[in-house]
C-alpha cells in the first residue's frame, strides 16, 4: 500500500490533530491515516513518532508547538533524524528549511479578515509549502476562486465539528480537513468525495 502523504490523503481526507499523547491509541485504532502531532514534550517526541510509524500512520509534526524545537534552527534536522517526513509551521523560515531537507511542508495560515489575506499570500509565496493549513475552515467559503487556485492544496482546520463541516470544506476546494474531534477520524471516505 502506498504510504505517501498524497496517497494517504486520497484514501482518507480527515487528518487527526493530536494535542499531546492522550489520543494516540484512539488515532491508531481509527480509519484516519494522517495525524498532526502537537504539544508533545521533546523527550517524548521520538517514541511517539516511532510508535505511529510502526502503526503505518503518516505523521506531520507541528514544530511550532514543540517546546525546544520551534525556535531551534536545528529542529527541522532533528525531526528528519527521528523519522518525521512532514511538518507544519506558521514560520516562513521553518518551511523553507524543511523544503530544503526534502520534507512535505504545510504552512498554517490564519485568515481573520480580508485585510490579512494579502500578507498571508506573500508569506506563502516566500515559503513555497506543499500544502496550506487554512484556519478557520469556514473561511474557505468566503475566498475568491482565483485566490484558491493560486494556492497550494488546502487542508481546512478549525471549527470542523461535524460531517457537514467536513463535506463543506471539501466542496469549497479543500483536499482534506484536520480536526481534534476523534468521532470524525473514522468517517467513511466515500461519503466525503466531492
Amino acid at each position: 500500500m502506498d504510504r505517501s502523504f498524497g496517497a494517504c490523503l486520497a484514501r482518507h481526507p480527515v487528518i487527526a490533530t493530536l494535542y499531546g499523547v492522550e489520543q494516540i491509541n484512539t488515532f491508531v485504532g481509527s480509519v484516519a491515516e494522517i495525524a498532526i502531532v502537537a504539544n508533545v514534550e521533546l523527550r517524548k517526541l521520538a517514541p511517539v513518532i516511532s510508535a505511529l510509524n510502526r502503526a503505518g500512520k503518516y505523521v506531520i509534526v507541528n514544530i511550532d508547538s514543540c517546546e525546544g524545537l520551534s525556535q531551534d534552527k536545528g529542529g527541522v534536522e532533528y525531526l528528519a533524524d527521528i523519522g518525521v517526513a512532514s511538518l507544519v509551521s506558521t514560520r516562513v523560515a521553518t518551511i523553507q528549511r524543511a523544503n530544503r531537507a526534502g520534507m512535505v511542508t504545510m504552512q498554517k495560515v490564519f485568515v481573520t479578515d480580508r485585510s490579512t489575506w494579502p500578507r498571508s499570500v506573500k508569506a506563502l509565496e516566500q515559503s513555497d509549502p506543499n500544502l496550506v493549513q487554512l484556519m478557520p475552515a469556514p473561511m474557505l467559503s468566503h475566498m475568491a476562486s482565483q485566490d484558491l487556485k493560486a494556492l497550494p492544496p488546502i487542508v481546512a482546520s478549525g471549527f470542523v465539528c461535524n460531517e457537514g463541516d467536513v463535506g463543506r470544506a471539501m466542496q469549497h476546494g479543500a483536499v482534506g480537513v484536520s480536526t481534534s474531534d476523534h468521532a470524525l477520524w473514522s468517517l467513511d471516505p466515500k461519503l466525503l468525495k466531492h
